[in-house]
């Protein structure tokens, strides 16, 4: 990594730092470019102010969102594999994010440049998954009976719920972790149990 780009990460790390607690509207620049240790004209020459910051912060969670890697991933027989993937990309994401994505979704209502740089967010997650989703029910690899956007609201219900009983609720750690193969599907088999046809629920 450049020094550039290394100095630009450090800059949105603690971003995401101070936006997560403060959220949006409490952060400024000057505290940002003193969390990264640099100054605030650096900060300004790399995303030429606040909304620049946050509008990167938005698109760099955005590259670990289920729905974005749907669009990009290879037609698989092993549908099970695929979302099992996305689930850790998720959780992982989140949890690396230490609650941005929910702070910013909560200032989006209420601050208009925060609804605007976040885009579609969410919403682009969901559709992304469930037109991944509705390609592999065509095939067969999932239950065809169920609307694939309901699916893709159950997948994410699940990752979903994980990161806001620590982040929000501040329940602490889970007796497994989730984050370890075994924790992690035991979660997703909550999923997969009703989103599989019925003679592949039970596969690997």
């Amino acid at each position: 990594m450049s020094a550039a780009a290394d100095t630009a990460e450090r800059i949105l790390d603690a971003a995401a730092e101070l936006m997560a607690t403060r959220g949006y509207a409490a952060t400024t620049t000057r505290a940002i470019a003193q969390r990264a240790g640099v100054n605030e004209v650096t900060l300004f020459r790399r995303f030429e102010n606040k909304q620049g910051v946050l509008k990167a912060l938005g698109e760099r969670m955005a590259r670990r969102q289920a729905g974005r890697a749907a669009e990009h991933v290879a037609p698989s027989d092993d549908a099970r594999a695929t979302l099992l993937a996305f689930a850790r990309m998720e959780i992982e994401g989140a949890l690396e994010d230490d609650g941005l994505a929910m702070r910013l979704a909560y200032d989006a209502q209420s601050v208009p440049e925060v609804g605007e740089a976040m885009g579609a967010g969410a919403g682009a997650n969901l559709a992304g998954l469930a037109e991944y989703l509705r390609e592999r029910q065509e095939v067969g690899q999932l239950r065809a009976d169920v609307d694939p956007a309901v699916m893709a609201e159950a997948f994410f219900g699940l990752t979903s719920s994980y990161v806001i009983m620590r982040k929000v609720l501040g329940l602490g750690e889970s007796p497994v972790d989730v984050r370890t193969d075994e924790g992690l599907e035991q979660l997703f088999d909550l999923f997969w149990s009703g989103a599989a046809p019925k003679e592949a629920r039970h596969d690997g």
